[in-house]
């Protein structure tokens, strides 16, 4: 596989450096905020039994794997906001209120959540409990990670069969917490999980019927996608996403995607486009948008589901068949 790294430079609005700045102050903010906050609190407030537990989800993939497993036990609420990528972001005050008085923090882990990690436990209570959905997984290595996280790639929530062991993880967790309602926990998940056999079985079927399998990654979020069902990632263009290339490492880019002879270039709605843009220009191919995220706000990604059903009617059209 070809993979077109750069070099050190920045991302496109704030430096790491920044934000780990912008973090720190944060924190201590929130610090305080919470003191005081639980020095206004009923000490002896009782959660009565339809009280729903607060959940947390770093994305909101996970936000949905959480609301099919607790169903109406949990709140749900997603820290990165719509269209933002979690690969830039930059968590606000606002974002770290979330964590007030939540029970669970779901993650993808792999340092994904590199600007989540500390906010969690700073912004709840002591009793948050943490459930790491890559734990104990395989995963692909990646040569370049950026934000000081482990080599490994953590988009694996984009294999549908690699996410069934995430809503496992996601059940377990919950039990423990609240293990009055396991039987109804473990009734919603084998539920869910026949869905998202269904759906791996429709992918496999459509995959088949594709007239070309390579493709070349804005950014590697569909590696695991691509081992799964056999398609071909020839190449990256972005390792460290938010790092625009200088002329002549662009000019390697576009020399390695003519090699290789792929036309078609998957890039992302979260993330600047700009680059696979010029590329797709320079060697006649074509940047089809790939949603990894999803969001509520748009209908037709409103749900895992949802989004991997239209992320594949794209990938259909990229690759053609009938």
């Amino acid at each position: 596989m070809m993979h077109c790294s750069f070099p050190d430079g920045h991302g496109r609005g704030e430096t790491a450096m920044n934000r780990s700045l912008n973090i720190r102050s944060m924190l201590c903010s929130l610090a305080l905020i919470s003191l005081c906050l639980t020095g206004c609190e009923e000490p002896d407030r009782v959660s009565g039994p339809h009280d729903r537990i607060k959940v947390v989800a770093s994305i909101f993939p996970l936000s949905d794997f959480v609301r099919n497993v607790g169903g109406e036990r949990v709140e749900v609420l997603t820290l990165l906001p719509p269209a933002a990528s979690p690969h830039v972001y930059s968590p606000a005050p606002r974002d770290l209120a979330r964590l007030q008085d939540a029970r669970l923090f779901v993650k993808i882990g792999l340092g994904f959540e590199f600007w989540a990690g500390n906010l969690a436990h700073a912004g709840a209570g002591p009793g948050l409990a943490e459930v790491d959905t890559s734990q104990g997984m395989e995963v692909i290595e990646e040569t370049e990670t950026g934000h000081g996280r482990p080599a490994g790639n953590p988009h694996i929530w984009l294999d549908p069969v690699l996410a069934m062991e995430q809503v496992k993880r996601i059940k377990e967790a919950l039990v423990k917490i609240d293990p009055a309602h396991q039987a109804e926990y473990e009734k919603n998940t084998e539920t869910y999980l026949n869905q998202l056999k269904v759906l791996n079985l429709e992918i496999r079927n459509r995959v088949k019927s594709f007239r070309v399998n390579a493709f070349i990654s804005f950014h590697p979020s569909w590696t695991y996608f691509a081992k799964r069902y056999g398609l071909v990632e020839a190449g990256v263009i972005e390792t460290s996403p938010g790092r625009e290339p200088a002329p002549g490492e662009l000019m390697k880019i576009v020399q390695g995607v003519k090699a290789s002879g792929v036309k078609v270039i998957f890039a992302e709605p979260q993330l600047n486009p700009k680059t696979a843009d010029v590329v797709a220009s320079e060697v006649g191919g074509r940047v089809f948008l790939l949603d990894p995220i999803g969001s509520p706000e748009h209908e037709d990604r409103s749900t895992y589901l949802k989004l991997m059903r239209y992320n594949l009617a794209i990938m259909q059209q990229a690759f053609g068949g009938p």
